[in-house]
């Protein structure tokens, strides 16, 4: 009897060991991949976006937009609350003073990060309407709002609307500025492309940069630092890196799912795409994969992601989590 129950402690023991060590394994796999923690929360989150200062994310979660301190890993102070609706995209002014949202109740709102208040009414978009992607220039002077009917453009400091991208083809899908600020970029809903616009006289330059499926929307576009390279992410499952002087492109096609959101590093040596499956790294020289961070699995959670002001840190969503990844780290692999 003694022997029976001793044999069964030792069993337990033995067990519960195994168990430990493989769970420190697995996490020892993670850290080694560039793993360095999440936030977890109830609720699904939608959008994510860095602070300037690299200090806090915005994460929508619902018809609100939460703030997280990304070293305590704890909330910091009230939310931003006024949507009516599912939050889908957010933009934080380059000062870090104000934080532009859309959301499905068809309305785009301009927000006072320190008071977290609303600023004024919603903003007019003119003919744009059910806006989907923000973007501000980088002076933060100028606000874009891309939606069906094309990509509004704001005056952030005179709060006025100073022109419309009109879409021949039904909308666009996303915007980005150049560096610079005198050039837009926009993803067409439908024709593959991706447009160049002169940001003062609101005029096309030159014909689109494209080469995806007509009928697949360019759903994320993104600059480089020098302008020179504008990555873009398409329904068709691809990216493309556009030289924008010779409009020459490479294909990135690995992709399980249609690419909703592409970041392109400052240096434009490394492009990130993300699917609802899987979040990839790759090698733009080379057209390479470097690693893939978030293993698809069918579970259809990646939501978001993007890329802190250090150039390393890389914010994913996963269904109710935002987990963060060294970029450094995980590109080495």
């Amino acid at each position: 009897m003694i022997a029976s129950v001793i044999g069964l402690i030792l069993a337990t023991v033995i067990a519960f060991s195994l168990a430990w060590q493989a769970a420190r394994d697995a996490g020892d796999d993670l850290t080694a991949r560039g793993f360095r923690g999440e936030i977890s929360a109830e609720r699904s989150f939608r959008a994510v976006a860095f602070a300037p200062d690299g200090t806090r994310i915005f994460a929508a979660t619902g018809a609100v937009v939460e703030v997280w301190h990304l070293a305590t890993r704890r909330h910091n102070g009230q939310p931003f609350v006024g949507h009516n609706s599912t939050v889908t995209a957010l933009a934080a002014s380059p000062d870090g003073r104000l934080l532009a949202t859309a959301s499905d109740d068809d309305t785009t709102r301009l927000w006072d990060v320190t008071t977290r208040t609303e600023i004024g009414e919603p903003i007019d978009t003119g003919v744009v309407v059910r806006p989907v992607a923000l973007a501000f220039s980088r002076d933060g002077s100028m606000l874009a709002v891309s939606g069906d009917g094309g990509t509004a453009l704001w005056d952030v400091a005179g709060r006025r609307l100073a022109g419309v991208l009109e879409s021949a083809s039904g909308g666009y899908a996303a915007a980005a500025f150049s560096p610079d600020g005198t050039r837009v970029a926009t993803g067409d809903v439908n024709g593959g492309t991706v447009t160049i616009w002169d940001a003062a006289t609101r005029q096309q330059i030159g014909e689109p940069l494209g080469g995806h499926l007509v009928n697949g929307p360019v759903s994320a576009v993104a600059y480089d630092t020098s302008g020179t390279w504008l990555a873009d992410g398409s329904a068709d499952k691809s990216a493309f890196v556009y030289n924008t002087r010779t409009g020459e492109h490479s294909e990135f096609r690995q992709n399980e799912e249609p690419v909703h959101t592409v970041i392109l590093t400052g240096d434009a040596q490394l492009l990130i795409t993300a699917s609802s499956q899987d979040v990839i790294i790759w090698d733009v020289p080379s057209v390479t994969q470097l690693d893939r961070p978030v293993v698809p699995d069918g579970s259809a959670d990646v939501n978001d992601v993007a890329l802190g002001p250090d150039g390393d840190t890389l914010a994913v969503i996963r269904d109710h989590r935002i987990q963060f990844w060294s970029l450094e780290v995980a590109s080495r692999r």
